[in-house]
């Protein structure tokens, strides 16, 4: 009999992030440890008319796992793409939707499918309520990036460290603040390169990733912040990591900085972000939204906020460290009954 095996939607590696590129590592991973194989994966921002290219492997799969990571959220059009995936899929296969934040979609439309699927899973308990709220039943466990990192050691004299976010004008705050800052560094969690295409599709993206961070000192105003932010881009998920563990204190405008800063141990303050996953995740570990969310876009608010979070840190720790213990647990419970009952 052959091994069991999953084909999966919502591939996020394609994005180039490294939260994407740890979700994938470790959602392979833990089905791995359980005996499944995978057969093939659909990019981020497939639409279900690219269906046919992939279907000898969908056929090839016990079943289809959708990694919903944070496209479910305000009807928005990779949700709406993810809900025809899930319909057309759900004609020939069992369909799994993990790892997700779900906030604000077309309940009436997603209802049908939501009933079908044999697993639901989302990374936070606001999600998990909200579906609570339309009639779906749905598991918790936190983000996949949750489920194995490394831990680097923490430094005394770090520096400050600030990240990119989906909203380009803060990207390019941020940059700013870096650069006119002696004490403060800036990151991205983009790669540098792009490992992971789609072929000629991705040529231009290619293109632009290869000349456009040359081109941001020559040309500062005509380059887009994103890709100036490449300029201090690593390929290196652990490296950016450590990174991350080393700073005095960070402020996190994306959603897995904020993971890998808490899993880090490393004081942090936070941007909200398109959807509530920034918020939500501060109240499922525990921590006051009031104290640890920055609105302002001003150097004292910043400086300020980081500041509070060192001093306020060694009150917490034991509660990020609770968090932390307990995720790995909620994971492998999750991978438990994905696989356990496949069919639903």
């Amino acid at each position: 009999m052959a091994d069991p095996s999953y084909f999966l939607v919502n591939d996020t590696r394609y994005d180039n992030h490294h939260g994407g590129l740890t979700v994938i590592r470790n959602l392979h991973r833990g089905m791995a440890a359980r005996g499944w194989t995978c057969t093939g994966s659909l990019p981020v921002s497939a639409k279900p008319s690219q269906l046919g290219r992939f279907r000898e492997r969908i056929d090839a799969a016990s079943m289809v796992i959708v990694n919903g990571e944070g496209s479910l959220h305000h009807n928005s059009r990779n949700a709406r793409r993810l809900l025809g995936l899930c319909r057309e899929l759900q004609a020939t296969r069992p369909v799994a939707i993990i790892n997700t934040t779900w906030q604000d979609n077309d309940s009436v439309s997603w209802k049908p499918v939501l009933d079908r699927c044999t697993t639901i899973s989302v990374r936070d308990r606001r999600s998990q309520e909200r579906l609570a709220g339309i009639g779906v039943d749905a598991d918790y466990a936190p983000d996949l990036t949750f489920y194995d990192y490394p831990i680097f050691p923490r430094t005394e004299n770090g520096r400050y460290v600030c990240t990119d976010s989906v909203f380009t004008s803060w990207t390019e705050w941020a940059l700013d603040q870096s650069k006119n800052d002696p004490d403060m560094d800036f990151i991205t969690l983009f790669t540098r390169h792009l490992h992971h295409t789609r072929g000629m599709r991705d040529g231009l993206k290619r293109l632009k990733y290869t000349l456009l961070p040359s081109l941001s000192n020559q040309l500062p105003d005509a380059v887009p912040p994103r890709y100036k932010a490449l300029c201090h881009s690593t390929d290196d998920t652990p490296e950016l990591i450590a990174q991350i563990a080393s700073a005095r204190a960070i402020c996190t405008g994306r959603y897995h900085a904020l993971c890998f800063a808490l899993q880090q141990n490393t004081p942090f303050i936070a941007v909200p972000s398109n959807s509530g996953k920034i918020e939500a995740l501060l109240m499922d570990v525990g921590l006051p939204r009031n104290i640890y969310l920055l609105y302002k876009r001003d150097h004292a608010s910043l400086h300020n906020g980081l500041e509070r979070a060192i001093d306020r840190h060694p009150t917490v720790e034991a509660t990020i460290k609770a968090f932390n213990d307990s995720a790995r647990q909620k994971i492998d419970d999750m991978f438990d009954s994905i696989t356990s009952n496949p069919q639903g």
